[in-house]
């Protein structure tokens, strides 16, 4: 028995990772949509805010750092105060 790690990979792998573009749907905002749920996904992992925003400033995470690049800081952070409340809102509740 071969293990994972001695495995040839194989041109066709069913296993590779396969990256797809598609049309988004007119009135639609894919950058809103993919920052918003990059960013629930990390609030209900309990991860804080300011982490977050380090996530989408790191060249290491290109899907978070693109949207970033393309959109700027004040709309990734408009999308985490919809989630997180505004900072002064967190102070108060703290």
């Amino acid at each position: 028995m071969v293990s994972l790690a001695e495995k040839e990979f194989e041109a066709d792998d069913p296993y590779e990772f396969v990256g797809v573009r598609y049309e988004a749907e007119p009135g639609t905002d894919p950058d809103e949509i993919m920052a918003r749920c990059f960013i629930e996904e990390y609030a209900l992992m309990g991860m804080p805010r300011d982490r977050i925003m380090r996530i989408f400033h790191s060249s290491h995470f290109k899907g978070t750092n693109a949207i970033l690049e393309r959109r700027g800081e004040s709309f990734v952070r408009a999308i985490a105060d919809s989630i997180y409340g505004t900072p002064a809102t967190e102070e108060r509740h703290a």
